[in-house]
């Protein structure tokens, strides 16, 4: 049975990645460079994370963490920096929908490796969460009319790799440690290892940079980020990568209402189809005997 706390951070992470399609967009839309967002972003929530991690005196940080989230941060900026670049090709509505295919992937891995034990109701709640998204799918104008570019193909990378990312996350998990300093040190090094292509390609008071006053929306991004992180961490190291990453199916319904209000997305029937099927699988999803990865208890 899933906790009322364990509950809370998974709404919030549906919600998170829900409302980042759009904000992504934006970002485009100012001219926000790609690199600058990655590593901005990532450089600002590590150190809020460290300064929250040494508030509660874990502010040294063991060897066994770095490494974790050095590779966390590599693992994380292949699909993430990809996602950035889609959203100048693929609408944030259709692009949250494909993303949302990262639980299948996560689940047939899951399942291959033995990770994973096959259950009737798990099944359940899979197949019926990955129908909710089917249904936004091929209800879309897109599939509609057949009009379907490369780069919606292009889109399955990015769940793909996802799928590696959480897998090493809920995997390489170093037992005992604290949310809080995880979150800060991929982060960190997911910003120090985007910093050389920043430098390179895009550096700060180059001509075509945005306007001073556009940054203000990655301050935002980091402050959602950080609540992102925690509730990511602390989902991965108690319930493992296929139940966290299913909180896309929250996302999926939400980018398409927000992204319809902020970019005039058309809403429709088969939106609220998806809400009702969606509703059913985080009921099967989040009651009974639920299979999941073995505990990590922080220290």
């Amino acid at each position: 049975m899933t906790s009322p706390r364990h509950l809370f951070w998974f709404l919030s992470l549906g919600l998170f990645w829900g409302v980042s399609q759009s904000v992504y967009r934006h970002l485009f839309n100012i001219g926000m460079p790609i690199t600058h967002t990655i590593c901005i972003a990532g450089l600002g929530v590590g150190v809020i994370m460290w300064g929250m991690a040494a508030w509660r005196g874990r502010a040294h940080i063991p060897w066994t963490v770095h490494r974790y989230g050095m590779v966390c941060g590599v693992l994380l900026n292949v699909p993430f920096g990809f996602n950035l670049l889609l959203v100048e090709h693929v609408a944030p509505t259709e692009l949250s929908i494909i993303i949302t295919t990262s639980p299948f992937f996560n689940y047939l891995l899951a399942l291959v490796t033995g990770w994973e034990i096959a259950t009737p109701r798990r099944l359940l709640a899979i197949a019926t969460g990955f129908l909710s998204t089917l249904i936004l799918i091929v209800s879309r104008e897109g599939m509609q009319s057949g009009n379907i570019s490369w780069w919606h193909i292009a889109a399955l990378v990015v769940p793909l790799f996802y799928c590696f990312y959480n897998s090493y996350a809920a995997r390489a998990f170093p037992v005992g440690a604290d949310t809080l300093q995880l979150g800060a040190v991929e982060s960190v090094w997911s910003g120090v290892f985007i910093l050389p292509f920043l430098l390179w390609f895009a550096p700060f008071g180059a001509a075509g940079q945005p306007l001073l006053w556009h940054y203000w929306v990655l301050g935002a991004l980091i402050a959602m980020w950080v609540v992102e992180r925690i509730a990511y961490f602390i989902l991965i190291r108690d319930k493992g990568a296929v139940y966290t990453v299913q909180a896309t199916y929250i996302a999926t319904p939400a980018a398409v209402l927000i992204a319809g209000i902020f970019f005039g997305g058309t809403q429709d029937v088969w939106l609220w189809v998806s809400l009702a099927i969606l509703m059913l699988a985080l009921y099967l999803n989040n009651s009974g005997q639920a299979t999941k990865a073995p505990t990590l208890q922080s220290a």
